[in-house]
C-alpha cells in the first residue's frame, strides 16, 4: 500500500529539516513525498537537497514540484496532491513534523479496518512544552462534521491519512486563494463520502504552535472566510445536506467568522457581506460555546445595530494588543 506524502513549502527554513528527516526516517518505506516549493526562496529547498543526500535509498522516493511565484497554501497543498499517485495521502506542514512511525501505524489500522480516513493524537509544541491533544471520537461522520464546524476537532489535515480515491474521484482539493482553513476544506467534503473512519491512539504528529511562517499567517482573513463560508454553502447546497445539526454547527462556524472580522477587520466590510454570514438573531452570538465572551459579544451588539458597543470592544482588543506587545 502506498502512501503519498505532501509537503508544501514557504519559507520553512528555520523548521524544514527537522520536518523532512522525520519524513525520511518513517518505518514505513513504501511512500512517495512529494515537496511543493510554493516559490519561498529562502534556502528551504537547499536545505531539503542537502539533507536529503544522506539519504540515498530514498532519492527515488522524492518528488519536487517548483512554482515560480508564491501562489499560497491551498494552490501548494492541491498541486501536491493532484502529482500524488499513492492509496493514500497524508498532509505534512512544512514547520511541523511527525512521529517515525505515523505511516507505519496509519497504514495497519487502514488495512485493518479497511477504513477511508485513519486519524491519530497530536502534541500542540512550541520551544518550551509539548501539549498532547486526544481526538474527540465522533458518533458518525455527521457528528464529525458538526465538532469540526464548532472547533471541537481540529480542521487540519494533517493528522488524518485519506483515501485517495474518494479525493480524486469526486474532485475535492483545497481551493485556490483561501488559504485559512485550505485543508478544512478537504476534510468538510471527503466526510460526506466516508464510509469508515479509524483511529491510532497514539500522538503521532506534532503542531509546532510558534512557527513564525506558517502558510496562513499572510492571508487576509476577511475575504478568505467569505469565500470559505460560499464553499460550504454551495456543497451542502448541491449535496442535499439538511441535518439538522450540521446546519446548526455551520450556523455556529458562521459567528465565529462573523466575531473575529467584527474586532480585527474593516466593519463597512463586514456589513457589505453581512448577507454572507446569515446571522440574524442576537441571541444566535450565546449559543456558541467555545467562544470567548468578548467574541460573543461583539455579534451581539453587532446584531442589535448597538455600533458604540462594537467600536469600544474593538478599541479595548487593540489596547490590550499594544499592552501585551509592551
Amino acid at each position: 500500500m502506498l502512501v503519498s506524502i505532501v509537503i508544501p513549502v514557504y519559507r520553512s527554513r528555520k523548521y524544514i529539516e527537522k520536518c523532512v528527516r522525520s519524513v525520511l526516517d518513517q518505518t514505513y518505506k513504501d511512500i512517495e513525498i512529494i515537496i511543493v516549493d510554493d516559490g519561498g526562496k529562502d534556502g528551504s529547498i537547499d536545505i531539503i537537497k542537502r539533507v536529503l543526500m544522506e539519504y540515498p535509498d530514498m532519492v527515488s522516493k522524492v518528488r519536487f514540484i517548483y512554482h515560480e511565484f508564491n501562489k499560497g497554501c491551498a494552490a501548494a497543498r492541491r498541486d501536491g496532491m493532484k502529482e500524488a499517485i499513492g492509496d493514500y495521502i497524508l498532509q505534512v506542514d512544512s514547520d511541523d513534523y511527525v512521529d517515525p512511525t505515523i505511516v507505519e501505524k496509519m497504514v495497519k489500522k487502514a488495512q485493518e479496518d479497511d477504513a477511508d480516513m485513519v486519524v491519530c493524537n497530536y502534541y500542540y509544541t512550541t520551544s518550551t512544552r509539548r501539549t498532547l491533544v486526544e481526538v474527540i471520537r465522533p458518533k458518525d461522520n455527521l457528528d464529525f462534521a458538526s465538532k469540526v464546524l464548532q472547533g471541537y476537532i481540529h480542521a487540519g489535515a494533517w493528522n488524518k491519512m485519506m483515501r485517495r480515491s474518494i479525493l480524486k474521484d469526486h474532485e475535492i482539493y483545497p481551493v485556490a486563494g483561501i488559504n485559512m482553513g485550505d485543508d478544512m476544506t478537504i476534510l468538510m467534503q471527503a466526510l460526506f463520502f466516508m464510509n469508515r473512519i479509524s483511529y491510532v491512539k497514539d500522538a503521532l504528529y506534532f503542531y509546532n504552535c510558534s512557527g513564525e511562517e506558517r502558510f496562513s499567517r499572510s492571508v487576509y482573513p476577511m475575504v478568505n472566510d467569505i469565500k470559505l463560508i460560499n464553499l460550504f454553502s454551495h456543497f451542502f447546497e448541491e449535496n442535499k445536506i439538511e441535518e439538522k445539526e450540521v446546519c446548526r454547527s455551520f450556523g455556529l462556524f458562521k459567528i465565529g467568522r462573523l466575531s473575529r472580522n467584527l474586532l480585527y477587520n474593516d466593519l463597512d466590510e463586514v456589513n457589505r457581506n453581512r448577507k454572507v454570514y446569515n446571522v440574524n438573531k442576537p441571541s444566535q452570538a450565546f449559543e456558541h460555546k467555545r467562544l470567548p465572551l468578548h467574541y460573543k459579544l461583539v455579534v451581539y451588539f453587532y446584531l442589535k445595530n448597538f455600533n458604540l458597543g462594537v467600536k469600544v470592544l474593538r478599541r479595548l482588543i487593540r489596547f490590550k494588543k499594544n499592552i501585551n506587545v509592551q
